[in-house]
């Protein structure tokens, strides 16, 4: 084998490992400023059957984002890249927590935006399927909370499809997004301030 044969195998067979999680970056890059509708199911270990709930999102810069349960129950979760409120009406009652490195790697959404976090806690495949691209996320470690994740996004807008988990409880975990468009956003839109007579708990 010649040198120039060998550093060009070399080359193409570095190729697909420098391109891991190249789609997700490219999504990181275009979600701030859209809202969509999502499904969100729940599958408990050993159920057939999902509990279904549906609202909205609208994504910042991310990690930010805000999440407007509409059906069965509203509630609301805002997450302004450090700190998170979630707000039960019927319960009357917010819940608030700063999240550490610990907690966000925990949260599949949360890593979307922060390359870093998901090369340390992740392997990153990605693989072109029709018109869309399936990035797998398989933990490095054997005691991660969260176990392999899939987010599919358009091969064409970039934009999420679906995102889908399981943690190491075997619940199975999945959001489905249509019907993306623009949002108007501004500084309050990241952050949550709790209605009057409602009762706040710090999360531990």
């Amino acid at each position: 084998m010649t040198r120039f044969t060998l550093v060009v195998c070399l080359l193409i067979g570095a190729l697909p490992a420098l391109g891991q999680g190249a789609a997700i970056d490219r999504t990181a890059a275009i979600m701030a400023g859209q809202e969509a509708q999502f499904t969100h199911r729940f599958t408990p270990k050993g159920f057939k059957t999902s509990q279904v709930e549906r609202g909205s999102v609208i994504f910042g810069r991310l990690p930010m984002m805000r999440w407007t349960y509409t059906a069965p129950e509203r509630k609301t979760f805002v997450f302004d890249g450090s700190r998170s409120w979630f707000y039960v009406p019927a319960d009357r009652q917010v819940t608030v927590a700063d999240l550490d490195d610990r907690r966000k790697s925990e949260l599949p959404f949360l890593l979307i935006g922060d390359a870093a976090a998901r090369s340390k806690e992740f392997e990153v495949r990605e693989q072109r399927r029709g018109a869309s691209i399936t990035t797998t996320l398989h933990p490095r470690s054997t005691s991660a909370a969260i176990r392999t994740v899939s987010i599919v996004t358009s091969a064409k807008t970039n934009l999420i499809e679906s995102v889908e988990y399981t943690d190491r409880d075997g619940n199975r975990t999945s959001f489905t997004f249509s019907g993306y468009h623009r949002a108007r956003t501004g500084d309050d839109t990241f952050r949550f301030t709790p209605p009057a007579g409602v009762q706040v708990v710090r999360a531990e």
